[in-house]
């Protein structure tokens, strides 16, 4: 049996949008009454209390009737009296004359227009059937006999494809006719004869179509199911409500994992054919034939062995064929004919087999159309030359990060319902694992993580657990261990007013009277409080913390304090707008004259005996602090100390090489974050996630250095201050503990003035040295201090170049050797400027080291030092001191660690092998060499 036709193209738009109100009147002219279908019942049981149609109403019907072959057996008296009884109804498109499970109370004849009748099954409507002009509908159940009276009812149901007029009659008035005129029941029975002949055809059609469809079908989403709330993702909901609204083809540009089932059953549910199945094949599933092309059977039918495709068997509904780059170009050629013509080509025929498909039109007069929807995808950019389709893109997870929180809740939401788990939510670290992965598995591995966790969650837990989302890792967090997460007291003292305005106070408490002591206090270094902590404890236990805290001390420093707090004093004095960076030359001499700031400090210092003299130590505290002074009152933040501090440009040069680190992640600020307080400032924000504290998302100014914590390459720019960590609302920012100089190892870029400062560091420990060094060459008799400048200068410059100038000889012999001894291979080093970066933990190491003796042998007399700065004595005072055997012992193993340490970053900055940069790794043995004889 061959099922009629869809309606021709002119009617599709209209039929694919359903008009739930229907009119209806007696038969012929008269009163158009409203009648809202399957409101409690099938159509018409709202009109019955019409009266009969008379007159010429009526004569209209008979003369109707008695034309049309079926009904036109009948005799004038019985045509007259069923036209009487007749009740017409213009039914819309998409109108249910009656549903399945509903008690008849009728039967509808179509006068114009088309009739589905269809039941539903697990692959859609089937058993379809087509009534036009002069059919019968809903009748079967007024012939049958139900097991007990009352309890007949539609086992299909019917509805207008087009708009449709049709006659309703009433139950009891079928009865009586049948009673009174038995002749009507002959064109009646001549129906049932046919329906029972098609019904069979279709019965055994539909069995191997529920057989062929079965396996390919696909849950479809619901209305509501959510699409993202990023950029991509609402105008991806902008192209699916576009491709809803009609049936032209679907092109999905998609990787795996991305949605591609998703978004083509969304579609295909906001469309007019959504009580249809929707279908999945998937090319790369199919089997292959000798030559490993896609055998294509399963989509276009074997006529040989009377197969049936899935475009075929599908009749209604969407189809999407994944992976359709792997189709040969034959069966490309016959999607795309069938796309054009709405009839199929054989896959063992040519065009001059073609067979039409079932459902394609056959009125030739009309433009072709075909009730499938095909959504082809494929993870490349493809297109159908003369067929209008609709174009969409499915962007990847990594490309949606703001996407994650969302798409991580649906999941875990889903998973635990079908797992029988407890709703379960994900807390800041957690989210920020999901939103730093890139998800080489889009959606999918998403699902699988997030399904995996729900699995290995305790059922007694709320919180999915870090440790579940093992495997959950960026890169940028490899080998990193966030303190903030591991030490929870941690956060929370980050967190309060104690750090750091708290400790400010404390600072100051010490720095205020150890600098005036300076100018007023003993001028010898055994009985100086100033020159005791500024030489014997801070300089040493400074330069050892760099290894493990960074530009920690920046956060507490006395200058910047003292900035600060004469900036906030002189502007409630005199209101003002302070002035913004000049970055541009800030950028490119900053660091110049920073280099110069600390060449200068070297110069004073081995000329003018700091170390020896108090009060020039004060006055070196008191410039360096009046430099923070002067451009806090002119600038806005802390320019001073990001850009001229030359402390402060020590520190981050030495923070490089710390084992700690602030940061947060690109993906998860530029995903989540709206406000950017971290970095410009702002109010007050509303925190909302599992477990946040009070005092998050803080009201800050934002960094006082403008650095944004997702945009750090390196510790050089943070002095952890702790304002993004206390602004931020989603608890993105990290504070890491990781590998030593790993600054250096992951794609660190410098400048020409770090390395000149880094270097003139280096050879300051040479300066330190100026006397041993000048005995080595019998030049004893030179005096180094500020009465013999001429010949003091040229010396201690000289010892300050020595370091940059034999690195710069041993790269340049460096590059020569590889140029020979690898001539055939590409070996060429990095430039000057980024070797120089290998020397660092050498250049720490050694200052360290130099301070070291003053640390072990004179710190530990603090005491007795604060006695003799106040006139007493200090004798019988407790000390803390060790002998110079200890220092020089110390010594010795904090330069040998820094020489074995700096193999690891010299081998990564090279990216060359041991046998490319062994020059500069002598050099570094005769350095340590060197400072070990100096300091000994």
């Amino acid at each position: 049996m061959k099922s009629m036709p869809p309606p021709n193209s002119s009617q599709v738009a209209s039929d694919l949008t359903p008009n739930l109100m229907a009119s209806a009147s007696p038969a012929g002219e008269g009163e158009w009454l409203g009648v809202r279908p399957g409101a409690g019942g099938p159509l018409g049981a709202d009109v019955t209390s019409l009266p009969p149609a008379e007159g010429p109403a009526m004569q209209a019907t008979v003369d109707w009737l008695s034309f049309h072959r079926r009904w036109g057996v009948l005799s004038d008296a019985t045509l007259r009296a069923l036209a009487r009884s007749l009740r017409l109804l213009s039914v819309a498109a998409g109108t249910h004359l009656y549903e399945a499970g509903q008690t008849p109370i009728g039967l509808y004849l179509v006068k114009w227009g088309s009739v589905e009748i269809y039941r539903q099954s697990p692959v859609g409507k089937t058993h379809i059937l087509y009534r036009n002009a002069g059919d019968l509908c809903g009748y079967m159940p007024l012939f049958a006999e139900p097991a007990e009276p009352g309890q007949a009812v539609y086992e299909a149901s019917a509805i207008a494809v087009t708009a449709s007029e049709v006659w309703f009659l009433d139950r009891r008035d079928f009865e009586q006719l049948i009673q009174t005129y038995p002749d009507i029941q002959t064109p009646i029975n001549q129906l049932l004869t046919q329906d029972l002949y098609r019904f069979a055809q279709r019965l055994t059609h539909e069995q191997a179509r529920i057989q062929g469809l079965q396996s390919y079908i696909q849950p479809v989403p619901s209305l509501d199911a959510f699409i993202g709330k990023s950029k991509p993702s609402q105008k991806l909901a902008q192209q699916i409500a576009a491709a809803a609204a009609d049936l032209a083809p679907v092109i999905l540009q998609a990787a795996p994992g991305t949605g591609k089932t998703f978004v083509a059953g969304l579609i295909h549910r906001r469309s007019g054919v959504s009580d249809h199945p929707f279908i999945e094949v998937n090319c790369a599933a199919l089997p292959r034939n000798a030559l490993g092309q896609v055998q294509t059977e399963i989509l276009f039918g074997q006529p040989a062995t009377g197969e049936l495709g899935v475009i075929e068997l599908l009749e209604r509904g969407t189809l999407l064929i994944d992976n359709v780059q792997l189709l040969a170009a034959a069966d490309r050629d016959r999607l795309s004919h069938y796309l054009k013509t709405g009839t199929l080509t054989p896959v063992s025929g040519g065009e001059g087999n073609s067979m039409p498909s079932p459902l394609s039109p056959l009125d030739g007069n009309r433009a072709l159309t075909t009730w499938v929807r095909v959504i082809v995808a494929s993870p490349h950019a493809f297109d159908w030359p003369g067929i209008r389709c609709h174009h969409l893109k499915l962007f990847s997870l990594s490309q949606r990060k703001q996407d994650i929180p969302d798409f991580a809740q649906a999941f875990l939401t889903q998973f635990c319902r079908a797992l029988g788990h407890q709703p379960l939510q994900l807390d800041p670290a957690d989210m920020r694992r999901l939103i730093s992965y890139d998800y080489p598995g889009n959606l999918g591995e998403l699902a699988a993580i997030l399904r995996r966790a729900v699995m290995m969650t305790p059922p007694e837990q709320t919180i999915v657990p870090e440790s579940v989302l093992w495997s959950v890792q960026s890169p940028k967090n490899a080998f990193r261990v966030d303190l903030l997460t591991q030490v929870p007291w941690l956060r929370r003292w980050l967190l309060s007013r104690w750090w750091p305005a708290g400790v400010w106070w404390l600072v100051m408490a010490l720095f205020i009277p150890v600098t005036v002591l300076g100018f007023v206090g003993p001028q010898s270094r055994d009985s100086s409080l100033t020159l005791n902590l500024f030489w014997a404890w801070w300089w040493p236990f400074y330069l050892f913390l760099f290894a493990f805290v960074g530009r920690l001390w920046c956060a507490v420093c006395p200058f910047m304090i003292t900035g600060e707090w004469l900036r906030t004093l002189s502007l409630g004095i005199w209101p003002r707008q302070l002035k913004p960076w000049p970055t541009r030359w800030l950028n490119r001499w900053g660091g110049w004259v920073l280099f110069a700031g600390f060449g200068v400090i070297y110069l004073w210092e081995q000329l003018w005996d700091l170390p020896h003299t108090p009060y020039l130590s004060s006055w070196l505290l008191l410039s360096i602090t009046a430099g923070a002074v002067i451009f806090s009152q002119i600038y806005e933040r802390r320019l001073w100390c990001r850009y001229l501090c030359p402390i402060g440009g020590m520190n981050g040069l030495f923070a490089k090489l710390a084992m700690v680190e602030l940061r947060s992640l690109q993906q998860v600020c530029g995903s989540q974050c709206q406000t950017f307080g971290c970095y410009r400032g702002s109010g007050a924000t509303p925190v909302s996630f599992v477990d946040a504290l009070a005092t998050e998302g803080q009201a800050t100014d934002g960094c006082p250095l403008y650095s944004h914590p997702a945009h750090l390459a390196d510790n050089r720019d943070c002095v952890l201050c702790m304002t993004c960590l206390k602004a931020c609302p989603h608890r993105s920012v990290q504070l890491n503990l990781r590998f030593p100089a790993t600054d250096l190892l992951e794609g660190h870029q410098g400048s020409g003035a770090e390395a000149a400062l880094l270097l003139l560091l280096l050879g300051g420990v040479l300066m330190h040295h100026t006397p041993q060094i000048l005995a080595w060459f019998d030049l004893e008799f030179l005096a180094i201090d500020a009465d013999h400048l001429l010949t003091s200068l040229p010396v201690v410059i000289i010892l300050l170049s020595i370091p940059a100038l034999l690195i710069y000889g041993v790269h340049q012999l460096t590059r020569g050797y590889n140029r020979i001894a690898f001539r055939h291979e590409n070996r060429l080093l990095p430039d000057y400027t980024t070797i120089v970066y290998a020397y660092l933990p050498l250049t720490l190491a050694a200052n360290l080291a130099h301070y070291t003796p003053a640390a072990i042998t004179e710190a530990g007399q603090f005491l007795p030092v604060v006695a003799r700065t106040f006139g007493l004595s200090g004798a019988g005072w407790p000390t803390l001191t060790w002998s110079l055997d200890v220092a020089q012992f110390l010594q010795g193993v904090t330069l040998l660690s820094a020489l074995a340490f700096s193999v690891y970053p010299l081998q990564r900055i090279t990216q060359r092998s041991f046998g490319s940069y062994w020059p500069h790794l002598a050099l570094m043995l005769v350095l340590t060499i060197a400072f070990f004889k100096l300091m000994m």
